[in-house]
């Protein structure tokens, strides 16, 4: 495997190469000489909990630095359990005895009861019912999936942001109305059981989730390895997220789209928008019919199982957004359509065949400009609010009868004729955006003792 790839839109060479980089160190993924760091400070976002914990966050960190230098140079001995356990299980005992209530507290001694004995079903149920103020986090947490697919070990701790939180509590008031939509666009298309969801600012990070890129959303207990547990959250960092949006989407915006209403991240009206995407996107997961089963896909492709089953969660997501909740709460599906479209320039922009959800994201880019919903000039892309949520229900309706009725031959096929495969729908855009660096955000941490940067401690 080579420390460094020339090209991250190379599709194929990387394609190759998924899931291969078991051994790779270094800070940034996929390999590249250049990044664009886009600093978030995540000491503001702190609470005040006395002198001794920014040395105990400091022992949690040292834990879980020392567990992946473990699983790079020996491997994971056992799945979801990590070479030492004691010694991040004693550190977030002692974190927990200085959060601010009970609950805290309880569900952080709960957690580092799994980290030294595993999970069972008796844990996973009161952590599904305890509502944090602060969360504390440590795991074989899933990293991105084209770089390894085995968890590898992280830690976080973050604490609930009141106002995206309430965002995410008045759209949940809709939640009745979003079936009926399902229905109007396939008939037997339905939502099944929805985890939990947290909206929540990060303020501290150690592990493989302080490399690059960062992950805006870890859904436990699935990204720790525990599959198909009825006790779901989604855990959110809206700081993670908000520099991604400013600092990435905004600009990319700007050069490369051409809309009826332009994207402000900055602006008042946009300030929910960027998490309730995110909830309708962990909703679109939940969308499926009677058959739905990825089984034979899985079996003929994986990777395009994979990146189409993102690709539901974006459009059946973004559609419920737009289509459903905008109008009860008060926000314009213009802006709504102007911040999705912002966001698959972002995920293409990290490059195609490392992440399913970019390679997702060129698919429906690309679809939308096959279907004339997008209409390409150079590399900017121009378009109605209305015409593109035309698309969308298109395209939702493909997915609906293909990738959600578990017709694997055909929903193989749309991945073929709209993803990156098909390199000549969206080369203009793509050179354009080969010219420019990634882009991730860097966390810095001083309020942590002994911290240093991802940078400083992997190369």
């Amino acid at each position: 495997m080579p420390d460094r790839l020339s090209d991250r839109f190379d599709y194929a060479a990387n394609l190759a190469q998924a899931g291969r980089y078991r051994q790779h160190r270094a800070a940034f993924w996929p390999p590249t000489t250049t990044y664009d760091l886009i600093p978030v400070e995540l000491a503001r976002h702190a609470p005040d909990l006395g002198p001794e914990f920014p040395a105990a966050l400091a022992q949690l960190r040292a834990a879980i630095e020392a567990e992946w230098d473990h699983a790079k140079n020996q491997g994971i001995a056992q799945r979801r359990r990590f070479a030492v356990p004691n010694a991040v299980a004693t550190a977030m005992r002692r974190l927990a005895g200085h959060l601010p209530t009970e609950t805290d507290r309880r569900a952080a001694l709960l957690r580092a009861e799994a980290v030294e004995h595993g999970y069972e079903d008796r844990i996973l149920k009161e952590l599904a019912g305890l509502e944090e103020e602060v969360t504390l986090v440590a795991g074989q947490i899933s990293t991105w999936y084209g770089k390894d697919l085995r968890g590898l070990p992280t830690a976080f701790a973050c604490r609930r942001d009141e106002d995206r939180q309430a965002d995410v509590a008045r759209a949940l008031e809709f939640l009745p109305e979003v079936a009926p939509y399902l229905s109007r666009l396939h008939a037997d298309l339905t939502l099944g059981d929805l985890p939990a969801f947290g909206a929540s600012e990060l303020f501290f990070m150690a592990g493989e989730g302080d490399l690059h890129p960062k992950h805006v959303a870890y859904f436990l207990p699935e990204d720790e390895g525990v599959k198909y547990s009825p006790f779901k959250k989604t855990y959110y960092f809206t700081n993670t997220h908000a520099a991604l949006v400013r600092g990435a989407s905004g600009p990319l915006a700007d050069e490369f789209l051409a809309l009826d209403v332009a994207f402000e991240p900055e602006a008042e009206r946009f300030a929910s928008i960027p998490t309730l995407g995110v909830l309708s996107h962990e909703f679109g997961h939940f969308v499926q019919r009677p058959a739905t089963s990825f089984k034979d896909l899985n079996a003929e492709d994986r990777w395009a199982s994979v990146v189409l089953q993102e690709v539901a969660a974006d459009v059946f997501g973004i559609l419920i957004l737009a289509e459903v909740w905008a109008g009860r709460l008060g926000l314009a599906s213009a802006d709504v359509i102007a911040y999705y479209l912002a966001e698959c320039l972002r995920y293409v922009s990290r490059g195609l065949g490392h992440f399913p959800d970019s390679d997702g994201m060129y698919l429906q880019l690309s679809y939308l400009v096959q279907v004339g919903a997008l209409e390409p000039a150079g590399a900017r892309l121009a378009g109605e609010t209305s015409v593109v949520v035309a698309g969308l229900r298109s395209l939702a309706r493909v997915l609906a009868d293909f990738l959600l009725a578990g017709n694997a031959g055909p929903a193989a096929k749309l991945y073929r004729d709209h993803g990156p495969a098909n390199a000549e729908v969206l080369a203009p855009l793509v050179a354009e955006l080969r010219a420019r660096p990634a882009r991730s955000v860097e966390y810095g941490q001083p309020h942590t003792t002994s911290a240093t940067s991802a940078g400083e401690s992997r190369q």
